[in-house]
């Protein structure tokens, strides 16, 4: 007891080594930091989470409205094309009653769009930048184009002014009701509906705030997106070359012969000029053709194309006191076997070698859109583009400027009549032809059974496992398989034109393949020539080791190793898709199921420097012509092989196409496609 008690008092006196101790009721500033830190990258941490989960539900959602998107545009496409009213055999006799099928391939491969606006450098960031560009943009410039009938119990529908009802009852016998007023009845829209029509499927450019201009034929698109390489060091970023947007259209024209919409001469100074201020716009009136103007041969039908949903053909009424009135007529499916009446198409009106017509009609087509797309240029960015891949066809590219290739114009598009501020019209489009805003591929292909597929020894250069030619193509390696459609292709056959046997290995036959692949082929834009294209600088004994590949249904080129250069194919000129001249060139490769008409409509088509010449083309709508021969058939049938005049520019059936849809969406950073497999032979 007396020793606790002395521990005790030496503890109260301070005795103790060891100090008091005190209780703690905060923390130190240094751990609140550790704290804070640590939340901060727990709430980074969530965050980060939520961030990864919203952009996985956003593209999983942007991937399944994309998916359900082109799951409608294939069922769409699928479906007009398994009413078509005609297979693909050609030429059709003009005795059947079959309609038409065509299939235009404009310059723009798959593969090149990612090329066009490359410029060969030695700075490897302009190189890289330049190639990505335009990297997404797929093939954009083809057009389908048939005739079809709807599935049973279903009908297609569309607008039309109510004074082409009008007119027509006035035509079957009728009389206008009391108190009738054209305005009004050009100003008004009702539907009618057809069991047939005639099908466009296209791509229109768009401006950055998806409109178009009706007015301007040619519609001039600028490229005004922010720039993405600095081409010429100056500070400023240029654009990529492509326009800004683009659109998947589908056009659809009724076929209704049964109505008679050409106005007599008595009612054309009623139902057609009293239709308001409007003028030739508010009553569909085409343009009156002038031989000293060309557009109003290429744009003819341009108001009629806006103002209404029939499948029409210029008309012309010839009038009592002299001359001739163009107005328009409804097609029949007969009439539409006749390129002359389909939608978009035209006659240049030619004259030499004793004959006087136009050419044999072939698309209306613009060029669409304006870019600067080298240093100091303002030039047309599509026929700078595209020029290296059809100018060296035979064409002399400073002759003319290839007027006729590129996209349908937006004149051409549907629009509605607005009272404008001066009490005349305006015509607004209404856009119903699109059918999605945000496609960057609409590619058309056909397959061609005699192409020839060549193998690649892929990017380690060695063939199979140990570099022997017969592994090419093993399992497990690297190895490739090329079609003229790949951009591999063209640079293969360098490879054999200047190494030989020793690189020739074909992998296989026929595949799908643009229409007039060769000469996308033999003019392919080469990443690392100087000169743009890839196989111009061969010499005649290098081109003669490649000779043998570029003969095919599809190519539409002969390669002529003696002359070092390109053959259009005899079918191109005869078809009157092929012509080169100081005052016109085109040049429009596609699959046309044609016609036998030209063979015996009693008169020769002229042949001359300026291609065939159809003396029609000018007689229809009033002008005079020199006269040439008559018909060369000697039956009058034109069955016989010294009877042809035209034929097709294909003349094989085409067994069967590939119509390729690319959608992106731009917020998400998706990209899908879907290919659309369709046989033409029955």
């Amino acid at each position: 007891m007396r020793s606790h008690t002395k521990r005790l008092r030496l503890m109260r006196s301070g005795t103790n080594s060891q100090p008091p101790t005190f209780a703690r009721f905060g923390l130190t500033l240094i751990e609140v930091m550790i704290a804070t830190t640590i939340t901060l990258l727990m709430m980074l941490a969530l965050a980060q989470g939520f961030k990864s989960l919203s952009q996985t539900v956003s593209e999983g959602r942007a991937k399944l409205i994309l998916s359900d998107q082109l799951r409608g545009l294939n069922q769409l496409l699928r479906s007009d094309l398994e009413g078509r009213t005609t297979d693909s055999s050609t030429p059709q006799s003009a005795l059947l009653s079959a309609g038409y099928f065509k299939y235009y391939d404009g310059p723009i491969s798959d593969a090149t769009a990612a090329l066009f606006n490359h410029l060969p450098t030695t700075n490897p960031d302009v190189y890289v930048e330049g190639r990505l560009s335009a990297s997404k943009w797929g093939d954009i410039d083809d057009i389908l184009m048939f005739t079809a009938k709807a599935k049973p119990g279903q009908v297609f529908r569309g607008k039309v002014p109510w004074a082409l009802l009008m007119i027509n009852a006035v035509n079957k016998g009728g009389a206008l009701p009391s108190g009738f007023n054209w305005t009004t009845a050009w100003q008004t829209d009702v539907t009618i509906s057809s069991e047939y029509a005639e099908i466009v499927w296209f791509v229109m450019p768009l401006n950055e705030d998806n409109s178009i201009d009706p007015n301007n034929p040619d519609n001039m698109v600028f490229d005004v997106a922010p720039g993405v390489v600095d081409h010429n060091g100056d500070g400023v970023l240029d654009t990529d070359g492509m326009p800004d947007r683009v659109a998947l259209c589908r056009r659809v024209l009724l076929i209704r012969p049964d109505m008679n919409i050409t106005p007599t001469e008595a009612m054309i100074g009623t139902a057609v000029q009293n239709g308001g201020s409007g003028g030739d716009y508010l009553t569909m009136q085409p343009s009156q053709p002038s031989l000293s103007t060309v557009n109003t041969f290429r744009f003819m039908m341009q108001y009629p194309y806006q103002r209404c949903d029939l499948s029409v053909r210029p008309a012309p009424v010839s009038l009592v006191s002299g001359g001739t009135f163009v107005s328009v007529a409804t097609n029949s499916i007969e009439s539409l076997q006749l390129p002359e009446n389909r939608f978009a198409h035209y006659g240049f009106p030619v004259s030499s070698g004793g004959f006087s017509g136009t050419t044999i009609p072939a698309l209306a087509l613009s060029t669409e859109f304006h870019s600067t797309i080298v240093p100091s240029s303002t030039s047309d960015a599509y026929l700078l583009m595209t020029n290296p891949v059809f100018a060296n066809i035979g064409m002399n590219p400073a002759l003319a400027s290839f007027r006729d290739r590129g996209f349908l114009p937006s004149c051409f598009m549907r629009t509605k009549p607005v009272v404008n501020a001066t009490g005349g019209y305006s015509n607004v489009p209404l856009l119903e032809e699109i059918v999605a805003s945000n496609v960057i591929a609409f590619d058309v292909k056909g397959f061609d059974t005699s192409v020839k597929q060549l193998a690649h020894p892929g990017s380690d250069g060695n063939w199979g496992v140990t570099n022997v030619p017969a592994e090419a193509g093993w399992p497990g390696t690297d190895d490739l398989s090329l079609a003229p459609s790949d951009p591999g292709y063209a640079i293969q056959l360098v490879n054999i034109a200047k190494g030989g046997a020793a690189f020739e290995i074909q992998s296989g036959n026929g595949t799908f393949v643009d229409v007039g692949w060769g000469s996308k082929v033999y003019n392919s834009i080469h990443p690392d020539s100087a000169g743009g294209v890839s196989m111009t600088g061969l010499t005649a004994a290098q081109l003669s080791n490649i000779v043998k590949f570029f003969p095919s249904s599809l190519s539409l080129l002969d390669l002529n190793a003696t002359s070092n250069g390109l053959i259009p194919a005899t079918s191109l000129y005869d078809s009157g898709a092929y012509v080169d001249t100081t005052v016109h060139q085109l040049y429009q490769p596609a699959f046309d199921t044609f016609t036998t008409a030209y063979e015996f409509d009693g008169e020769a088509l002229g042949r001359s420097a300026n291609g065939l010449i159809w003396q029609q083309g000018r007689r229809r709508f009033g002008f005079s012509v020199t006269q040439g021969a008559l018909d060369v058939g000697n039956d009058g049938i034109g069955d016989d092989a010294s009877d042809k005049e035209a034929t097709p520019q294909i003349p094989y059936r085409l067994p069967s196409i590939q119509a390729t849809i690319r959608v992106q969406d731009a917020t998400a950073g998706t990209l899908q496609q879907i290919s659309v497999v369709h046989d033409l032979t029955n």
